[in-house]
């Protein structure tokens, strides 16, 4: 495995590379890094020059520089595809990895082979303002406690507040009663929480920036825009079912997309149901 950074124009870049052939690269969720793909990354680099960043602000890459978009994140990318020597790939996207994923494809698709969108249904709904609001239980305590911070009366009582909500999601995350309850507890399990929590620790100070990000993005505009063959997966679950099916929505507004579901998943999918999503690339990959 070789790892780098690539010197963009937004800040460095970390990035490893695994495998040999085809070259794919992997983009990761919120509040995540290239971690999440370990195990993915080993079984698709048997066939695959797998390439994986850490998107800036998370891992080891430089912090999220202010007022980052969609599309400076898609550029940034393209230049870590430079310093890897790498002109065209197919691309991989989970949750924010599939919004970033998107954007690269809109704005530079002659870097992209095929294209493929991942994400549980809240992450795959077009409309800006409904995806927004499928969004609000799940960011909107990371604003807050970044409005608690601004609001504190000195820095001691602003620490304090960071560091509640960062050992908040410590102690949720140390002993996660829905993953172990779901996928038994084991090693492969502990890694992936203790991954999670690393990632936290590191992406504190990029998290809003990211999701705010996210919120200003036209998706369907720029989902419009893609010409590469694109494969869009939803990840569903009982919890969001009231959002309706969206995969078939996003492949339609697509001139060459199609769609697949994971039944009853989550975001643990990458790491925990590894060969699940490893099947569904490696049709789309090898489909004539």
């Amino acid at each position: 495995m070789k790892r780098g950074f690539a010197n963009t124009d937004y800040g460095q870049v970390y990035f490893y590379i695994k495998g040999d052939g085809p070259p794919l690269l992997l983009l990761h969720p919120t509040p995540q890094s290239g971690r999440i793909y370990k195990r993915l990354a080993s079984k698709l680099a048997k066939n695959y020059c797998v390439v994986v960043p850490d998107t800036l602000g998370f891992g080891l890459s430089d912090p999220l520089p202010k007022d980052m978009t969609m599309t400076d994140l898609a550029n940034s990318v393209a230049q870590v595809m430079d310093a890897a020597e790498t002109e065209r790939a197919h691309v991989f996207g989970f949750h924010t990895g599939n919004k970033i994923a998107t954007a690269l494809a809109a704005e530079h698709p002659k870097r992209i082979g095929k294209l493929i969108l991942c994400g549980q249904t809240h992450s795959l709904v077009t409309k800006q303002l409904d995806r927004n609001a499928a969004f609000g239980s799940i960011t909107d305590r990371y604003f807050a406690s970044a409005e608690a911070e601004r609001n504190a009366d000195n820095p001691a009582l602003a620490h304090m507040q960071w560091a509640t909500e960062t050992f908040s999601d410590f102690s949720r995350l140390w002993w996660d009663k829905r993953a172990i309850s779901e996928f038994g507890y084991s090693i492969e399990l502990k890694q992936y929480l203790s991954a999670r929590i690393m990632d936290l620790l590191q992406s504190k100070e990029s998290t809003n920036a990211i999701y705010t990000a996210n919120f200003i993005f036209d998706f369907e505009a720029a989902l419009r825009r893609i010409v590469a063959p694109t494969l869009i997966i939803e990840v569903t679950s009982a919890a969001e079912a009231h959002l309706g099916p969206q995969a078939e929505i996003l492949a339609h507004l697509i001139k060459d997309g199609s769609h697949a579901t994971i039944a009853d998943g989550d975001r643990e999918i990458l790491e925990m149901r590894t060969a699940e999503v490893w099947q569904l690339l490696e049709e789309f990959l090898t489909r004539t």
